[in-house]
This record gives C-alpha cells, structure tokens and sequence, in this order.
C-alpha cells in the first residue's frame, strides 16, 4: 500500500510539474510574442518622432527663431520677445471699431487672428471678417524705443 501512494504522489507530481511547464512555456511565448509587438511599435513610432522632426525643422526654416543672420539684426530682442511685442500690437491694433487699421487698404472691419514673424523685416498675418478670410505680408520695424512700425506689403484674398 506504501508503494502505491507513493507511486500515485509521484504521478500527481508529475502532472504538476507538466502542467507548471506548459503554463509556463505559454507565458514564455506570450510574452515574446508581446515583446516583438512593442519592439514594432516602438520602432514606428521612433520613425514617426523622427518624420516629425524633419518636418518641423523644414517648417521652421522660415523663421526668426532659426534664422541665426534676421536675429542679428534687432539684437535687444530674442526672437520670442519680438513674436509678443507684434502679437500685442495687433492685437490692441483689433480692437478699433473699424477694424485693423493696418488692413484699411482690403477693408473695413477686417481683423488679425495670427501672426508669424518670418525674418527681420517680414511677418506673415492671417486675416478675417467674419465671413472672408485671407493672409497678409507685412513690413515691420522697431524703432530705437522699442515701438514697433507696421506696414502691409500685399495681401491675398480666399474665396
């Protein structure tokens, strides 16, 4: 009778450890399985980051914040410092009743929504009504006490 529990202990042992090693070959392969997946992921989207960065900085290769030579030329402002005085201007310029005086030539009530200073001397304005939209080139300057000076340049209307 010894024998006998003994020879069952050791069968059920031995389906305990089968069933420890299947178990665990299956989370094994589960998790290698995962691993490749987030590996794939990681590499798609380290291509991404990568895409964006190119993109960006193409994006960017109109613009102060890059262009070392504009930046030389107002050197008492950081290029987003000039970005803010302009936006402010613009904005305080939006807030007549006729509209931006700056865009008195397309019409009246025409306001700025956003703007973006490409180099030293230009910046690039998006402008509406309401109802009609279009963008603007404008001549800037800064004066010696810091007081910005805007002119438009041309302007494009979008249907």
């Amino acid at each position: 009778m010894r024998t006998k529990i003994l020879q069952y202990l050791l069968i059920f042992i031995s389906l305990i450890a089968l069933y420890l090693f299947v178990s665990d070959l299956n989370k094994t392969e589960a998790f290698a399985a995962r691993q490749e997946r987030m590996t794939k992921r990681v590499d798609t989207l380290k291509d991404s980051i990568t895409q964006l960065v190119v993109e960006q900085t193409d994006n960017a290769y109109f613009s102060l914040a890059v262009n070392r030579d504009a930046q030389q030329a107002h050197p008492d402002f950081s290029p987003a410092e000039l970005q803010s005085i302009f936006e402010d201007y613009v904005l305080s310029m939006n807030e007549n009743t006729n509209g931006n005086s700056l865009l008195s030539t397309v019409g009246n009530d025409w306001i700025i929504n956003k703007i973006h200073v490409v180099n030293h001397q230009w910046i690039l304005a998006d402008f509406t009504n309401g109802t009609q939209w279009g963008d603007a080139l404008l001549l800037y300057q800064i004066n010696a006490n810091g007081k910005p000076r805007l002119r438009l340049l041309n302007h494009v209307m979008y249907p």
